[in-house]
């Protein structure tokens, strides 16, 4: 499991989290299945909520990030990409393209409310993004397995122990992934590609290099899981144990989402 070791060191060089301090260090300890049926819960929230209900969900995510303590530059410095995504929803849901337009019409128009449900949108993904990444660096990825197997036994015919493997190691990989991009981009800027006018030779020139060194990845991964004779029935599950401070973040969750939602 070479690759995911790299990866995790990969994860915590990528957002740079400081050592966890005493106030961080319950969050990380917290049974992943509660964090997990937390995470789901806003991850409703946030999709049904208007503005009143995402300016809470926002206070939220300052009161986790000073909790956890990892440096917001960092955050929206290697997230700057998810901005291109940004406009483009946005973009596409406040502008009206007219074909029919007559000589005094307009071709293009800015619609005020699908401006609104734009920015809306946005403020949704980024908090999303925001609690996904707040998850990841906070749960081992032995404990994500756990949990989405013990999700899963309720479900007949459902190969829980396979599902739970993939979800490790996607956790495991993305970090992998930034890391490859990164790399990626820099062997470009030596070779002067940004200096291309046309953006979609750029992207292609940069699509094609990273999926090929990720699926060569994936392969190597693959290898060495199969050298090793790794089986998902073989592997012992990690034990988890919840505890009184467990049930209090998930009902303080719960009424939190109740009370988002009523406003």
């Amino acid at each position: 499991m070479l690759y995911c070791t790299r990866g995790h060191k990969l994860h915590c060089s990528i957002l740079k989290t400081q050592p966890l301090t005493a106030q961080s260090i319950s969050l990380v300890k917290m049974d992943v299945r509660f964090k997990m049926a937390c995470m789901a819960l806003l991850s409703i929230v946030v999709l049904r909520s208007d503005t009143t209900g995402l300016t809470f969900l926002s206070i939220l995510c300052l009161v986790l990030r000073i909790s956890v303590k990892f440096p917001i530059i960092e955050f929206i410095r290697h997230l700057r990409y998810l901005g291109f995504l940004l406009l483009i929803v946005f973009l596409a849901e406040a502008l009206n393209v007219s074909f029919f337009s007559g000589g005094t019409g307009t071709l293009v128009s800015i619609d005020q409310q699908g401006a609104v449900e734009g920015l809306l949108i946005c403020w949704r993904l980024i908090i999303l993004t925001f609690l996904s990444i707040l998850w990841m660096i906070t749960s081992s990825p032995s404990g994500i397995r756990t949990a989405v197997e013990w999700f899963c036994r309720p479900f007949p015919g459902l190969p829980g122990k396979q599902v739970a493997t993939m979800m490790s190691l996607m956790v495991r990989f993305l970090p992998v992934i930034v890391e490859q991009a990164r790399e990626t981009i820099a062997a470009q800027q030596c070779r002067c590609i940004q200096n291309r006018k046309n953006p979609v030779y750029r992207t292609v020139k940069f699509s094609i290099p990273l999926l090929c060194r990720t699926l060569k990845t994936a392969d190597r991964l693959a290898d060495a899981m199969e050298s090793r004779c790794y089986s998902p029935e073989n592997s012992r599950p990690l034990s988890l144990k919840s505890k009184r401070s467990d049930w209090l973040v998930l009902i303080g969750i719960t009424g939190f989402c109740v009370l988002t939602i009523c406003m």
